[in-house]
Order: structure tokens, then sequence, then C-alpha cells
């Protein structure tokens, strides 16, 4: 396993940053598979980069990243720890609704927008 440099994280945190204002775009646009292919492939860079495994577990602290990977690694967990309805698989869909109302931008200017 390849340690990951500050500048790969840096460039992560740039891409977590940008990838989460296109979803909440997509989100109010209703447009949900194109949330979902967006997401999937920022997953699979935070899992290049080691922060995540396969089955979604948080490998790092993530007090130890920038302000967006560390909402992002806190989603996941809380996501992991919710109690599932029915055996319901880990989606992208619950973890994205956790990552988006843990985000201020969204919470105090979209959120009040859409109703």
């Amino acid at each position: 396993m390849t340690q990951t440099t500050i500048e790969q994280l840096q460039a992560l945190e740039a891409e977590i940053k940008h990838t989460l204002y296109t979803l909440i775009d997509l989100e109010l646009n209703e447009s949900y598979q194109e949330m979902t292919a967006h997401f999937a492939k920022l997953l699979a860079k935070v899992q290049a980069a080691h922060l995540i495994d396969y089955k979604l577990n948080v490998l790092v602290d993530p007090q130890a990243y920038g302000t967006e990977t560390c909402i992002l690694l806190e989603s996941l967990l809380e996501a992991k720890n919710r109690p599932n309805k029915r055996h319901q698989l880990l989606t992208h869909r619950i973890i994205l609704k956790i990552w988006l109302r843990k985000n201020r931008h969204f919470l105090n200017d979209l959120l009040p927008q859409m109703f």
C-alpha cells in the first residue's frame, strides 16, 4: 500500500468539494441517476487514496483531514452505524443524504429554497 501525499490529499479535498456542489445542483434538478454516478466515482477516488476500503469502512481518523473530506468520512461512518430497516443495503443514496445534510451551504442556502 502506498502512502498518499499531501498534494494528493489536497487534490482529493478539492475534488470532494467540487463533487459536493455538483451533487447539490443535481439534487435540485432531481437527476438522481447522475448523482449516483458522480458519487460512485468520488468514492472510488477516496478508496484509491486508502481512506476507505471496498466495503466503505473508514480506515483513518476523519478529524485528521480537510473539512470536506472529514464530513464525507463522518457521513460514511454515520450511515454504516444507522440501524438498517429490513436489512437494507448501504446505498450511495443513504450516504449522500447524510453528507448533504452535514454540509452548511446545502442546509442554510439551498434546502430552504426547495420548500
